[in-house]
């Protein structure tokens, strides 16, 4: 199968699930020539991760990325965070990318995210970041192809919902098909 094909059956199998509208669905012009690992399609943004660093939402082109919305507070986290840490940890040598926007907080995200030892990181302060994929609340998932393309937003809060697994493992055989880059 093409990487456009596939790259396509993934983006319908993720909207069937989501729901369509025109902003999913528009097409680069026919002439227009997207080479998706070198042209990054999403909304660019820098936030600092618990030691302080930057983490820039681009660096991670050429993976698949998950983004998760989350807080201390939330009971609903709290249940899909050790699902996400077991998804990392499965995918994250083969290229998933599984980053934590830490939005509408009102603790101590740094005691937390130690507490519960995750390996995967986490950015604090993502409140204007959350806004750019319209998520409200927590959790909020994000899935973002390797050109850097949103492909859903979601809200749930199963550590073992099917659409992670597919997410983590179509979107490394997208990676190995359309990246030049090696994973970060």
């Amino acid at each position: 199968m093409s990487v456009k094909k596939y790259f396509v059956a993934l983006s319908l199998v993720i909207l069937m699930v989501n729901g369509c509208n025109a902003e999913t669905q528009s097409q680069p012009p026919k002439d227009t020539v997207v080479q998706p690992s070198r042209v990054y399609q999403g909304t660019d943004w820098t936030l600092n991760n618990l030691a302080g660093e930057t983490i820039t939402l681009s660096d991670y082109q050429g993976r698949p990325t998950l983004l998760i919305f989350w807080a201390t507070w939330c009971p609903y986290c709290k249940k899909l965070l050790p699902g996400i840490a077991e998804l990392n940890d499965k995918y994250e040598s083969q290229g998933l990318k599984v980053l934590a926007v830490n939005i509408k907080e009102d603790w101590k995200p740094e005691v937390y995210w130690r507490n519960f030892g995750y390996k995967f990181d986490t950015v604090l302060e993502g409140d204007e970041v959350a806004k750019i994929y319209g998520v409200k609340g927590t959790p909020g998932i994000v899935f973002i192809a390797p050109s850097g393309k949103v492909l859903g937003v979601k809200s749930f809060s199963d550590p073992r919902h099917p659409l992670l697994e597919r997410f983590a493992k179509e979107g490394i055989a997208m990676m190995d098909k359309t990246s030049t880059h090696s994973p970060h």
